[in-house]
């Protein structure tokens, strides 16, 4: 069963501005989860409802919706791991 991820625009970014092996890792990673290869790990207490990928350095924030076949995954933040969820608490107003 294919999974679809979907990429929103700050994430998009944020990928884009990263040098290339980075980028590569990144999509590997999101190809992965398309395969189900690997699956998104749920992040808990005030970021329950997120899931979390971890690519080297960096960390992919998802949410996960209904779709036609299946889960659909929607990649929501992504930023290093030393500032992804400060910065993603912030986003969301929780701090």
């Amino acid at each position: 069963m294919k999974i679809e991820v979907l990429v929103e625009e700050r994430a998009r970014d944020f990928i884009r501005r990263q040098p290339p092996e980075a980028r590569k890792h990144v999509r590997a990673a999101i190809h992965a989860i398309t395969e189900g290869v690997i699956f998104p790990e749920p992040l808990e207490d005030e970021l329950d409802g997120f899931y979390k990928v971890k690519v080297n350095r960096y960390r992919l924030i998802l949410q996960c919706e209904p779709g036609k076949a299946g889960p659909r995954f929607k990649i929501v933040f992504a930023e290093r791991r030393n500032a992804v969820y400060e910065l993603f608490s912030q986003i969301l107003g929780l701090e």
